[in-house]
């Protein structure tokens, strides 16, 4: 039963893998998910091999059985014969007391003839016995003579010689009837022992049909165990691209959200559902933050401030992302609008922006992620991810360096970020950088980027970053720093950040860069 309930589910477990196998078209994990197929098909051709070896167990002991059944019968057999054996003893007995009793007669004849040679012996007795005889032959009419008499011992000894014969053949028969019996007894004691043999057999096969049945199970437990490391590996490489965590991409674009970061401006909202968070240097050393959502919704984002001419060739690389700010100047607000960027800023869409009453103007200005993506349901494709990610088990690069944090000077904002185990915990102007919700702004990757600052052909004031070409760039991930370069040479393209010509993968999680300007950086 076990064996065709097996042969049932197999296919089926085979399909199973099959279709697993097809999950991960090309991922990092394709070499261990290859590897437990195999273990599978290895699994399962053991089990294979084990209920065939139930079988041929099973079959062995139907052997087993029609051994004994042959055992019992030869048995049974000889315990019939001997039963007759007794019997047939007692025969050859009786006849050979009939026997012995039949050699009385001649025997007794004999004596008596050797008596009467005895005595005739005597001159005196045989004188009167031949008297007598003569008298008597003279009465029996001539009965006795010399070749009767003769004659007589003649013939008792002939049937003595007979009746001793029959005597030794009698003995023979009883001797060989002994034999037999012995023989038979020892048959049967053969029998016995042939078939307590047998019967022994049974239990020794039936553990092995246990111990196999045991091999299976375990075997189908190994087999249940890979499935599920199988499972983890698809689902550890079903990521989505802006992070790397797992889960499956959202079909929308790209929503950068320019967001005040003034001490009056904390705490902020929607910074920590944020994939990206960009730190640009703006007027008088302060910096602005964009908050890039893609794979993450925020209910509240803010405060909203406005743009910079920075924004639209940092943002261009996302394929025409949403851009929500509050406003802009005129050169500002021409460069937005010559941009691939989707202008969904106040101005563009009041409707899905709100002023909060718990504090001035200008640093109160709200906005959400769905309403704003709301206005462009026809955008379905996931634009291009900025970074690259590790997947569990994978190791950093090679020239990483243990890192404690990293301090950003840009003028009047100083930050810091210090590892904290899990993350890079940010530190603004001396106070725990903390959202609306309290929590701290501790990102696992923060990357600095050495960014050269021009100045902005809409307010000779305000400094614009310079994000095309390349530089220097800190990567610090998983407490530890990749110092490497960030290139970008494609402006319908993010930035890519390299080691050496490879790529320096993150550490699945957000990620907060700082345009840091040259040399504004130490890490410790």
């Amino acid at each position: 039963m076990r064996r065709s309930r097996f042969l049932t589910l197999l296919p089926a477990a085979l399909a199973i893998t099959a279709v697993t196998a097809g999950i991960v078209a090309a991922g990092p994990y394709d070499s261990e998910v290859a590897a437990s197929l195999e273990q599978i098909d290895t699994h399962h051709e053991a089990i294979a091999a084990s209920h065939d070896q139930i079988a041929a167990l099973q079959e062995e002991l139907l052997v087993i059985d029609d051994r004994i059944a042959a055992a019992e019968a030869v048995l049974a057999a000889g315990d019939d014969a001997l039963l007759l054996l007794p019997v047939q003893m007692e025969l050859l007995a009786d006849e050979f007391v009939d026997i012995v009793f039949s050699r009385n007669e001649p025997a007794t004849l004999r004596h008596k003839m050797a008596i009467d040679s005895y005595v005739r012996n005597n001159d005196r007795l045989n004188a009167v016995l031949n008297q007598s005889s003569q008298m008597t032959q003279q009465a029996l009419e001539d009965a006795r003579n010399r070749l009767l008499y003769d004659s007589v011992i003649e013939l008792a000894l002939s049937r003595l010689e007979v009746v001793d014969a029959r005597l030794r053949l009698a003995a023979d028969k009883i001797d060989g009837m002994r034999g037999t019996i012995s023989e038979a007894e020892d048959r049967q004691r053969e029998s016995v022992d042939r078939l307590e043999a047998e019967r022994a057999e049974i239990p020794l096969v039936e553990a092995r049909i246990v111990e196999v049945r045991s091999q299976i199970t375990e075997f189908e437990a190994q087999i249940k165990g890979i499935e599920e490391e199988i499972v983890r590996l698809e689902k550890m490489s079903i990521t989505t691209k802006w992070t790397g965590l797992q889960g499956t991409d959202v079909g929308r674009p790209v929503l950068a959200v320019k967001i005040d970061n003034v001490t009056r401006a904390h705490p902020q909202s929607g910074i920590n559902q944020a994939d990206v968070v960009y730190e640009e240097l703006v007027e008088a050393g302060i910096s602005r933050l964009i908050a890039v959502f893609q794979s993450t919704d925020a209910p509240v984002v803010g405060p909203v401030r406005s743009a910079r001419t920075s924004d639209p060739p940092l943002l261009t690389g996302y394929d025409r992302p949403l851009f929500a700010y509050s406003g802009a100047n005129r050169g500002t607000q021409e460069a937005v609008d010559a941009s691939p960027l989707v202008d969904v800023g106040h101005d563009s869409a009041p409707s899905h922006f709100w002023r909060s009453t718990d504090r001035r103007a200008p640093h109160n200005l709200f906005t959400s992620t769905a309403g704003l993506w709301g206005l462009h349901p026809e955008r379905t494709s996931v634009p291009p991810e900025p970074f690259s990610f590790r997947f569990e088990g994978e190791a950093l690069h090679d020239v990483a360096e243990p890192a404690a944090g990293v301090f950003i000077d840009f003028g009047r904002t100083e930050v810091d970020y210090e590892w904290n185990g899990s993350g890079w915990q940010r530190t603004h102007n001396g106070e725990p950088h903390v959202d609306d919700q309290g929590l701290r702004v501790a990102p696992p990757n923060m990357v600095v980027m050495f960014t050269e600052y021009g100045t902005s052909s809409a307010d000779s004031r305000s400094p614009e970053a310079i994000t095309s070409g390349s530089g220097q760039a800190w990567v610090f991930t998983s407490g530890q720093i990749i110092r490497g370069e960030w290139r970008r040479t494609d402006s319908d393209l993010p930035a890519r950040l390299t080691v050496g010509g490879e790529p320096i993968r993150l550490t699945p999680g957000r990620t907060w860069v700082a345009l840091a300007p040259p040399s504004s950086a130490t890490w410790r």
